[in-house]
């Protein structure tokens, strides 16, 4: 009997051996997974935050371009408006 009973410690000194190392190296892999996440993360809002940037940008061109064509267009009407007036003076 007692070797029965000194068996069954071993046995689950063992496994109990066996679980702890079996979850160290679980979560070594999660770390890792984890770690891969993390950088993936940081990654993607990086690229999101250069992409934001340069929609910010292409906004403030457009807003730019915009009232330059509504400048250009006014001086091209006025320039229209003197031309007319010179060739066709009022009477």
């Amino acid at each position: 009997m007692t070797n029965f009973l000194a068996l069954m410690t071993i046995l689950f000194l063992i496994f109990i051996i066996y679980l702890i190392n079996k979850i160290q190296l679980d979560r070594q892999k999660f770390r890792s997974r984890v770690k891969f996440l993390e950088d993936f993360i940081v990654q993607l809002s990086n690229e999101q935050q250069l992409q934001n940037n340069q929609l910010q940008l292409s906004e403030e061109l457009k807003q730019k371009l915009n009232y330059i064509n509504s400048t250009l267009n006014k001086e091209i009407y006025e320039l229209n408006v003197d031309l007319i007036e010179g060739l066709y003076p009022r009477k």
